[in-house]
């Protein structure tokens, strides 16, 4: 290939040409180790700073808090890379791939809730955003932080994601790169003037949730599990350009090690700037206000700028998901029609509703409804023993026969599995939109993704063993 061939298809700074549809094994330049800096980069921002000092915000103590972020975030990065195995063998995003297990019609099931996921992700990814990008106009112009000025700032943040996003692939993975080492710097700079000059010094005494120090823990834990998993969903964007003799242990090893390196760096700051700050609930605002005026405005654009390169990351795997059901659109198309409901989520979402405050409440939901949908597809990738029939995934028509074909195009164990796993998980839901029932017997701790991950997943096991029917190894 060409280097103006390799630029159209896939380069730096280029709109990237490829949708939904499996690439071609002539097109696969990815290395397994970037993958590490993808997944670390995630993490090189301040909403990971937040996340990571809730513990020391519910009075958790260093050592709690601290084993916490280790326990969850190796359980969810082990998820992630389990997902990464996938994409190699099939060229396709994990969605695309997830046919195998959920049958050809069955794939939306996934494409509909990461579609929920995505959005909402997007949405929060503003919530977070526009305040920080409006803080810049503040501090160069002078621009008063008015319902008007955060509307614009929302139409910015909203804009530069999805050109991010629109230009693809290897833009990503380029910005990555980039945020993964400009990440560090910032994060240490932040940490060194935050312990040499805090804003207080928190007492966790009084912030207890509960007396009982294991149920906080297993809460900590959960958050962190939750943090690490949702990215889960996005392996196959990058691993489908693999070539497809990358050995599937390379692939889960890089992604794991920079998913978990990455949630360690960011979380553990936050919890030490946690314990630094009168407020942890509220480090990223607190935290500035410890850095000399000098290093205000540029910390300020570099977090600003990791945080659009995440959101890329949310609007790439949302476009992709949304071009395998409008499989007749251009992935430049589906990507406007993707922004539009974004920006607008966004702005509903912070200006009109004030759902900002929500944030816990939805990855709550939203994780719920994907746990079990990446437990299924983890189990069936070792059903069967990581065999793909990779035509028809190539070619998902409405044609009986076909080994995804399974009943109507639907694998129905999975299926329903599926929606089992969620039917047991929402009474274990504890957030400010829904209190299940059962959870008041978990000391009011929100495990119900757990519960779906597990139920959904048993369930899937044995329904494929004695359902031989449907069974996704039945053509072995």
């Amino acid at each position: 290939m060409t280097a103006a061939n390799w630029a159209a298809t896939d380069g730096i700074g280029h709109i990237e040409t490829h949708g939904a549809a499996p690439i071609p094994e002539n097109e696969r330049h990815g290395r397994p180790s970037e993958l590490a800096l993808i997944f670390f980069g995630s993490q090189m921002n301040y909403a990971s700073l937040l996340v990571g000092a809730m513990p020391i915000a519910m009075g958790l103590s260093v050592l709690g808090a601290f084993s916490a972020i280790l326990v969850g975030t190796v359980l969810g990065a082990c998820a992630v890379g389990g997902m990464a195995m996938m994409g190699q063998k099939t060229g396709a995003n994990s969605v695309m791939t997830s046919m195998a297990f959920f049958g050809a019609r069955g794939r939306y099931v996934g494409s509909v809730i990461i579609q929920m996921i995505d959005l909402g992700y997007f949405a929060m990814g503003l919530w977070v955003g526009a305040p920080q990008f409006l803080k810049i106009l503040n501090i160069m112009m002078h621009v008063p932080e008015t319902p008007g000025w955060m509307v614009f700032s929302i139409l910015t943040c909203g804009i530069l994601v999805v050109v991010v996003a629109l230009l693809g692939h290897a833009t990503i993975v380029f910005y990555e790169k980039l945020v993964s080492f400009s990440g560090i710097a910032i994060i240490a700079l932040i940490l060194v003037c935050v312990i040499m000059h805090p804003t207080g010094h928190f007492d966790p005494a009084g912030v207890h949730k509960t007396a009982n120090p294991a149920a906080l823990w297993v809460l900590s834990a959960s958050y962190f599990l939750a943090n690490a998993i949702s990215y889960a969903p996005f392996a196959g964007d990058y691993t489908r350009y693999m070539p497809a003799s990358t050995p599937s242990f390379k692939l889960f090893m890089w992604t794991a090690f920079g998913m978990i390196a990455g949630c360690m760096l960011a979380l553990s700051s936050g919890m030490v700037i946690g314990l630094r700050v009168t407020d942890p609930f509220d480090v990223t605002q607190q935290m500035v206000g410890s850095l000399p005026s000098i290093l205000i405005l540029p910390v300020t654009i570099i977090a600003v700028a990791a945080n659009t390169c995440n959101g890329a990351m949310v609007v790439y795997n949302g476009v992709l998901n949304l071009n395998a059901i409008l499989h007749k659109w251009r992935r430049v198309n589906v990507a406007y029609l993707f922004g539009t409901l974004g920006i607008a989520l966004g702005y509903v979402g912070l200006v009109i509703m004030k759902m900002s405050d929500s944030i816990m409440a939805l990855c709550s939901i939203v994780t719920m409804l994907v746990t079990p949908w990446i437990t299924i597809n983890i189990i069936g990738y070792f059903h069967a023993r990581g065999w793909f029939d990779v035509p028809a995934i190539r070619s998902p028509g409405p044609v009986s026969g076909r080994s995804y074909w399974y009943v109507n195009g639907y694998n129905l164990p999975a299926v329903f599995a599926w929606a089992l796993g969620i039917l047991f998980g929402i009474p274990f839901s504890n957030n400010s939109i829904f209190v299940g029932y059962f959870s008041k017997f978990t000391n009011n701790i929100d495990i119900s993704f757990i519960v779906s991950a597990l139920s959904g997943g048993i369930i899937y096991l044995f329904s494929s063993i004695f359902i031989k029917r449907n069974s996704i190894v039945k053509n072995y």
